[in-house]
């Protein structure tokens, strides 16, 4: 029998997954509303025809703005919006395209996931919940979903929900935003994100959806008869709650958004260094967190100088699209 704290050597602490999570979670958000904004202005109607209207530095500009929307080592592929925007979101969904702010969500999820798991030991002890915990250890998120329908085929609904909830929302949003339905990511992006946006009439939450990913106490946790953990009694996560992001900057420009992204950068590089984490797989999340900072900082670099060419050239009014 492993001592106990040779286990805890090598998994870690609960709580220090709080920050990084929250901080995943913000910079996911601020990520998806600059490239919104960066769309806005690329793809819209006025900049086009202004900057080829105009040509030098707005049209310089322009085509900074292009590149740092489809720059793979930056936002990836990124274009969120309407019309042209949505178009293109679309198609990169359908050649597998990948995106910075999703990608930066998917490992908030996973992190959440991981942390709601690490509190709860007893959950090795039953076959189809250490499959699924496998599964999303090693980012087979479909294989997991699947997993969990067979123990509520199997073993009944209550008991699915009793032993997985509220990691399994975690694992129903991750998929819907790597699978390649463009119509799921909507929902997936709220529980990534914990932002609670209007959802489209066919397109957005349904009842069994928000039933799924309720996350409150819900049902009542009972450790396996016989078995008393060596951390003390099975206790539910509830603060793997999606963490509430800070509130969305107001319509701005370029300039704020790239000081925005910059900022975000820099708490997910504080949050990879943390000195408190320990074991392989929390060095692979580090290793993740710091090279989505360092995407950040591109896009952020991208984002700016696109505002340093555009700045003086174009119509004042063009900003607010």
């Amino acid at each position: 029998m492993p001592d106990a704290a040779t286990s805890a050597s090598t998994d870690p602490d609960v709580d220090l997954l709080d920050a990084p999570c929250r901080a995943l979670a913000e910079a996911a958000d601020a990520v998806g509303e600059a490239a919104r904004h960066a769309s806005g202005l690329a793809l819209g109607a006025r900049l086009p025809a202004t900057a080829l209207a105009r040509g030098g530095s707005a049209r310089r500009g322009w085509r900074t703005l292009l590149r740092t929307l489809t720059d793979p080592a930056g936002l990836g592929w990124a274009p969120r919006g309407r019309g042209v925007a949505r178009a293109g979101r679309l198609a990169g969904i359908l050649v597998s395209r990948e995106s910075l702010a999703i990608s930066i969500a998917v490992c908030g999820l996973k992190a959440r996931i991981r942390a709601a798991s690490t509190g709860r030991p007893e959950l090795l002890d039953d076959p189809g919940a250490a499959a699924v915990l496998r599964a999303v250890g090693a980012g087979r998120q479909a294989e997991a979903v699947r997993l969990f329908r067979a123990i509520m085929r199997d073993q009944g609904a209550e008991h699915a929900f009793a032993l997985l909830a509220p990691s399994f929302a975690d694992i129903l949003a991750w998929k819907a935003l790597t699978d390649a339905n463009p119509f799921n990511d909507h929902a997936g992006w709220q529980v990534a994100t914990g932002r609670a946006e209007t959802a489209e009439p066919l397109l957005g939450l349904g009842a069994a959806f928000w039933a799924l990913c309720d996350r409150g106490q819900g049902l009542p946790e009972r450790p396996p008869a016989g078995r008393v953990s060596a951390r003390g009694p099975a206790r539910r996560r509830v603060t793997g709650r999606p963490p509430r992001p800070a509130p969305r900057p107001p319509a701005g420009d370029l300039r704020g958004h790239a000081a925005a992204l910059r900022t975000h950068a820099a708490r997910l590089s504080a949050a990879a260094a943390g000195p408190d984490w320990h074991g392989p797989q929390t060095e692979a999340l580090r290793a993740e967190v710091e090279n989505l900072a360092a995407r950040c900082e591109r896009a952020a670099d991208g984002l700016a100088l696109a505002a340093a060419q555009l700045q003086g050239r174009l119509p004042v009014r063009l900003h607010d699209q």
